[in-house]
C-alpha cells in the first residue's frame, strides 16, 4: 500500500514496552531518520499531527518487536509523547491485545486500549 508524501515518517521510535501499567505505556528513543546514519532526537522535535514509525518491544520476550508502520502524534507533554496507532498487521495488533489483556481473561480489554500508546522519551 502506497501511503501520501505527507505520511511518509521521518521519524521513527523504539520503545520498551511497560508491564502493569493501564493501556500502553513505554521507555523509548526517537530517531530523526532524515540524517545518515539517524541521529537521537527528542520529544520536543514532535508535534500533534506528525507521523511517526514506532518498533514496541515487550518485557521479557525473545521474539521480534512489533512493528507499528504509521502512528499518529496526539500530544507531548516534556518528556511524554502520546500516539495513535494506525497502521500494523494484524498478527502485531493481535500481539498488543494480549498483552494488555487482563490476567483474568473474564474482564474484557476496554476498546481502543491497545491503539493508543503513552511514551517517555
Amino acid at each position: 500500500m502506497m501511503m501520501p508524501q505527507a505520511m511518509v515518517s521521518k521519524i521513527a521510535i523504539d520503545c520498551i514496552l511497560s508491564e502493569g501499567s493501564e493501556g500502553l505505556q513505554g521507555e523509548g528513543c526517537i530517531y530523526a531518520l532524515s540524517s545518515s546514519p539517524p541521529s537521537i532526537t527528542g520529544p520536543e522535535q514532535l508535534h500533534p499531527g506528525d507521523y511517526v514509525k514506532l518498533r514496541l518491544w515487550l518485557p521479557n520476550d525473545e521474539g521480534s518487536a512489533i512493528q507499528i508502520d504509521l502512528a499518529e502524534v496526539q500530544w507531548v507533554k516534556h518528556q511524554w509523547v502520546k500516539l495513535d496507532l494506525l497502521l500494523t498487521s494484524s498478527k502485531d495488533q493481535a500481539r498488543l491485545r494480549q498483552f494488555i489483556a487482563p490476567a483474568n481473561q473474564a474482564q474484557p480489554v476496554p476498546h481502543r486500549m491497545w491503539e493508543q500508546i503513552v511514551i517517555r522519551a
